[in-house]
């Protein structure tokens, strides 16, 4: 059969399968869980109020959040940190930006309808995966590679709910592939176009920050530092920056200061550091117990400057200042039970790459993620290293995996962290995989 044939019934199932998923969240399948509060957020930029979340968010009458949130509104904030009413960089506002537009075009608050686009969204980021593929696989292998794509089940899952990751995953592919383009040839073009794409990926999660930085230094070496690709790689930094600088101003005319990051590193540092130290842990899901659990357990006992573990009670700090405070004693922390972080960093690197969740579910669940990712786990690594292989382009992957996974192992780390690199991890691994089954074939003709 025709590869052109084969990718037309990649691309029909991948359709199907979205069509399939859509009418789940027609009939309420999927919980929208935290996806109101980026939902919030998007009608008060619409109505003209401004990035922010309402009081309403702060006093939400769902039971089933308010049992989760409750917590963090003892603190005095959404979050621990995010206070209503008021402009907040808790969150980066590019998915709130899509929303509203969507919202715009529809109705206001319509998760439907941002449901219906990221599924549709859906396929481009499996064309993309697929060109993106298509430089590191062929014949059966890249076929392979777009049949996992269309199907993977985290993929659909994180488009089928409101949240960030289903506009990044797609903004990821396509500043990787644009990103491997500029690599082979630094022109001012492609230079533009890297920029403004990486400069909108981060407005929607800033794990895409790195990543041009790395596109930088390698275009550098793979040319030898060669004057010719300094015009292109200034421009594409210079367009980065620019892209950058409206939210950078925003924050500082609304929030008194300048900031480019958003203010969720101190939460994120508590949660997957000190909070396991807490009575707040005793609230976790099962899932969250049964990994994290022995680490308190070991670790509880002879623990270090405990109190440091402990959520400060906030009480007039604006959202910066709370930001801050947590930062400095999460790291004050981890300085004093370097131990606990290594065993916590352990905890999160099979959290990472875990193929299904913890948590109680159906086999379904089980069995999807034993399909799709489970293979996945055991051959990357051997991937990475067999992309060094191939030129500047397998390493610049290479480097892109290796940073994204260290990157979420030292932070935060979990399904909702890793599904963006989904598709540069099968790729990866099926480069491993067809090497291990070739080189099994080798040695049996020998024998």
């Amino acid at each position: 059969m025709q590869r052109k044939t084969l990718e037309f019934y990649i691309f029909g199932l991948a359709l199907l399968t979205r069509l399939a998923v859509f009418y789940l969240a027609s009939c309420g399948f999927f919980l929208v869980g935290e996806g109101e509060v980026q939902a919030n957020a998007a009608e008060n930029i619409l109505s003209g109020r401004g990035f922010m979340l309402s009081e309403s968010m702060f006093h939400d009458p769902d039971p089933r959040r308010d049992a989760q949130l409750e917590f963090f509104r003892e603190t005095g904030g959404f979050y621990g940190v995010l206070l209503p009413e008021q402009p907040t960089t808790f969150f980066m506002p590019g998915y709130a930006l899509f929303e509203a537009f969507i919202f715009m075009v529809t109705s206001p608050g319509n998760l439907l309808a941002v449901i219906g686009v990221q599924l549709a969204l859906g396929l481009l980021t499996v064309f993309l995966g697929m060109r993106l593929a298509n430089r590191f696989l062929s014949g059966k292998w890249y076929i392979a590679a777009g049949v996992f794509m269309a199907i993977d089940p985290f993929e659909l899952y994180y488009q089928a709910i409101p949240a960030t990751q289903a506009l990044f995953s797609l903004l990821f592919m396509a500043g990787l592939l644009l990103s491997i383009r500029f690599l082979e040839k630094p022109d001012l073009l492609r230079g533009v176009w890297a920029g403004l794409l990486w400069g909108v990926t981060f407005l929607v999660r800033p794990a895409a920050l790195p990543m041009i930085g790395w596109l930088a230094v390698s275009t550098l070496i793979a040319w030898k530092f060669s004057k010719k690709v300094i015009p292109a790689l200034l421009l594409m930094l210079v367009v980065f920056g620019a892209v950058l600088t409206p939210w950078v101003v925003r924050n500082r005319n609304t929030m008194g200061r300048y900031q480019l990051l958003p203010l969720q590193g101190g939460v994120q540092m508590w949660e997957f550091n000190g909070r396991i130290f807490t009575d707040a842990f005793l609230n976790e899901a099962e899932g969250a117990k049964l990994l994290y659990g022995p680490v308190r357990a070991t670790w509880l006992p002879g623990l270090n400057r405990a109190e440091l573990a402990e959520f400060p009670e906030f009480t007039t700090e604006s959202e910066f200042e709370r930001d801050s405070i947590l930062y400095r004693r999460q790291s004050e922390f981890i300085k004093s039970n370097p131990g606990v972080f290594l065993h916590l960093s352990a905890c999160r690197f099979v959290e990472f790459f875990k193929p299904f969740p913890l948590n109680q579910f159906s086999p379904a669940h089980t069995i999807l993620g034993l399909l799709s990712f489970f293979w996945i786990g055991i051959f990357f690594l051997g991937g990475i290293i067999l992309m060094l292989r191939l030129g500047w382009s397998g390493v610049f992957m290479a480097g892109v995996i290796a940073g994204y996974v260290l990157m979420h192992l030292l932070t935060a780390s979990g399904t909702p962290h890793r599904v963006a690199l989904d598709i540069p991890l099968m790729i990866a691994s099926l480069i491993a995989v067809k090497y291990s089954i070739e080189r099994f074939r080798a040695g049996r003709a020998l024998q």
